[in-house]
């Protein structure tokens, strides 16, 4: 399996208690291992993400003290 977004996830979890301090409950908009901008609402975080880089991998993250695992069922869809 491609490890989509390692460099994205690896840049926000070598931040993160830097974001926690200073940005807690705000959305980073983080390409490779650049910190692009932080947002107030996940839409906006989108938009720039999109007008920036287009349609590529790009990851946009919520800054919370608990991170919520998320879950993929890859076995519904043949993978």
């Amino acid at each position: 399996m491609i490890e989509l977004l390692k460099t994205e996830r690896e840049t926000y979890e070598a931040h993160r208690h830097a974001l926690l301090s200073e940005h807690l409950g705000e959305y980073v908009l983080i390409k490779g291992s650049e910190i692009v901008a932080l947002f107030e609402s996940r839409k906006d975080a989108v938009r720039r993400g999109y007008e920036t880089f287009g349609n590529v991998p790009f990851l946009i993250k919520r800054i919370e003290l608990v991170e919520t695992p998320i879950q993929f069922f890859t076995d519904r869809i043949g993978i």
